[in-house]
């Protein structure tokens, strides 16, 4: 198996465990199965993309470059956790509902923030490879070198960011929605 489709795949997995397992602790099985149901379209595509950017890393120091993408693949992580962060506060009572509330109510917009720099993050490290001439003709990524991914970089940038803005301006956190 190509190392660039392992590599992906098993960050993939490793991360949707990760997800599951401090989930489970966090709430038992009935809420971990609650998050994912209320949350899954988030969950698999922040899983999709970090796995995504795991192959394309891969991929990079293959040709022994650098990537100033890797980042991303921690804010993954971090807003798939931030789901269920706000059931530490059931095993710390000094932190209080405050802070629990906090982070339940602004759950979904942390995984969009997820979602939304993993496709920054593809499309940064696809401008680095097409910058960097990182592929070999006739290879998968050769193939997909047609479009100007600076270009697509400046342009998922600027609509994330519009996304991210129109979701928190829009948002109310104190609807109560999701929240367990």
């Amino acid at each position: 198996m190509d190392r660039r489709i392992r590599n992906g795949f098993i960050a993939s997995l490793s991360l949707i465990l990760f997800y599951l397992i401090v989930n489970y602790l966090a709430s038992g099985i009935e809420g971990m199965l609650w998050n994912f149901r209320n949350y899954w379209y988030y969950i698999v595509a922040i899983d999709i993309g970090f796995g995504s950017q795991m192959a394309l890393y891969t991929h990079i120091r293959a040709f022994h470059q650098s990537c100033k993408s890797v980042a991303t693949g921690g804010v993954s992580a971090g807003s798939m956790v931030a789901c269920c962060l706000h059931h530490v506060t059931d095993f710390v009572p000094i932190f209080g509902t405050g802070l629990s509330f906090a982070l339940s109510a602004y759950t979904e917009i942390l995984m969009l923030i997820g979602v939304l720099s993993s496709a920054v993050g593809i499309a940064w490290m696809l401008a680095t490879i097409q910058n960097g001439g990182l592929y070999r003709d006739g290879d998968l990524i050769s193939r997909i070198m047609v479009v100007d991914y600076n270009s697509l970089k400046q342009a998922v940038l600027v609509i994330s960011v519009f996304i991210a803005i129109l979701k928190f301006v829009t948002f109310d956190p104190y609807s109560f929605e999701g929240i367990i």
